[in-house]
């Protein structure tokens, strides 16, 4: 046995590991706190505020994970369908050095409940990891977490249609707008209001305005939930209904959350970035929810070795998003219909890449143009240790903490003059 993997070292190290969790996580809880209540009256400092805290949340987490279960992360990418700036490069020291593209959307296959937590530190490594948000169930009930997400204006989930609707359209309105400019992040307030059932749509100004902007990278997974036996053979059947061929390794996707990100999105997205994720310690017919579990994985330090990505980019243009309607249930069936086609497309083409990948271990794809043979691919991969390499983010997350021993040390020190 690995000695990290030994009761007694697993032992010592949850409980080290989880106090400087939780310390942190309360830590940048007060630093969103004390931001927001200094910067009260100005918007800008308290977005910035809330941004840094996003780093600091991606560098604690990301090193808690390096610690306890150190890993690579492996990105085979398509530069014929990526910006022109984009670049993945590992430096002498073993780090990932990214240039991605701000104002983007994320979609990826789901396997594991931190998929999205690579992700983020992918976008990390791009000076964009202040600038995330994330599509997931609404976890707001969490104590501290919850709060914190909240004020990062994550995208949470109810799985119900009718109430989601509406809280997402105002949020990626309000992330449109800031990337404009006119947001709240700006001190701009909502122009007009309509009405969407017994809810309100907020509206903002349009146009672009010069200046203080803040650019987005939005995660979210099509397919709603993690691969499992169950969620396997609920998408089988949906298939076999639709007359669809079987997907062996991804879940087919949920149209309605992606088509709404995109089109509320569409005067600012610039690519639309698909990843498809497999893990390298996973065979054909594994889940990886049964394999890494959150305590195999956190508690006993046996997390994926290896996480593989294949990148390729979407232009906006190049994705069926019809005309745009105030409420996403008016969109015609044409349209709708057309994006369903578009983004099932794309996932048989990841089930068809993760089959090559079980197979040979590498994102390989014969009917690509780029990376259609295993010197292709190499040469289109890099492959860099998953770390956290900012000593500044780690020890920013405890700057509230920090602030508040020395006011309580200056306290003991003035009583201790007065009383003894």
């Amino acid at each position: 046995m690995i000695v990290r993997h030994a009761w007694p070292v697993v032992i010592g190290r949850t409980l080290v590991l989880g106090f400087f969790f939780v310390i942190g996580c309360i830590s940048i809880l007060g630093n969103q706190l004390i931001g927001t209540f200094v910067f009260a009256n100005d918007a800008v400092q308290k977005q910035a505020v809330i941004n840094l805290t996003k780093k600091h949340f991606i560098a604690l987490f990301g090193t808690i994970t390096q610690w306890v279960s150190p890993c690579k992360i492996s990105i085979t990418y398509d530069p014929s369908t990526l910006p022109e700036g984009d670049s993945f490069k590992v430096d002498p020291s073993g780090n990932l050095s990214s240039i991605l593209s701000p104002n983007s959307v994320l979609i990826s296959n789901h396997q594991l409940y931190t998929d999205w937590l690579y992700l983020w530190f992918i976008l990390y490594t791009a000076k964009l990891g202040d600038s995330v948000y994330i599509m997931l169930k609404d976890l707001s009930k969490i104590p501290v977490l919850g709060i914190g997400m909240k004020n990062y204006n994550f995208l949470f989930l109810s799985r119900k249609w009718e109430k989601d609707k509406i809280v997402l359209t105002n949020q990626l309105l309000t992330i449109d707008a800031n990337a404009r400019g006119l947001g709240p992040a700006n001190g701009v307030t909502h122009v007009t209001s309509t009405n969407v059932g017994s809810s309100e749509l907020h509206h903002w100004p349009e146009g672009h305005k010069a200046g203080q902007i803040w650019p987005y990278s939005v995660i979210l997974y099509p397919e709603g939930t993690v691969t499992s036996a169950r969620t396997r053979a609920k998408s089988n059947k949906f298939c076999e209904e639709r007359n669809m061929p079987v997907l062996k390794h991804t879940l087919l996707p949920r149209v309605r959350g992606l088509f709404l990100t995109l089109r509320k999105l569409r005067n600012t997205v610039e690519i639309v970035y698909d990843f498809t994720c497999g893990y390298s310690d996973l065979k054909p017919g594994e889940y990886g929810e049964d394999i890494y579990t959150l305590k195999r994985h956190y508690l006993k330090g046996y997390g994926p070795k290896k996480i593989s990505y294949h990148l390729r980019g979407w232009k906006l243009s190049e994705i069926p998003l019809g005309e745009e309607t105030e409420d996403i249930d008016d969109v015609s069936s044409e349209d709708l219909i057309k994006f369903e086609e578009w983004l099932f497309k794309v996932w048989y083409e990841k089930d068809r890449m993760l089959d090559q990948f079980y197979k040979l271990g590498s994102f390989v794809d014969p009917e690509s143009e780029v990376n259609y043979t295993a010197g292709k691919v190499a040469e289109n991969t890099v492959v860099a240790d998953f770390r956290i390499n900012s000593i500044a983010d780690i020890v920013g997350s405890f700057a509230s903490l920090t602030i508040v021993l020395l006011i309580l040390r200056i306290i003991w020190m003035t009583l201790s003059k007065i009383l003894f």
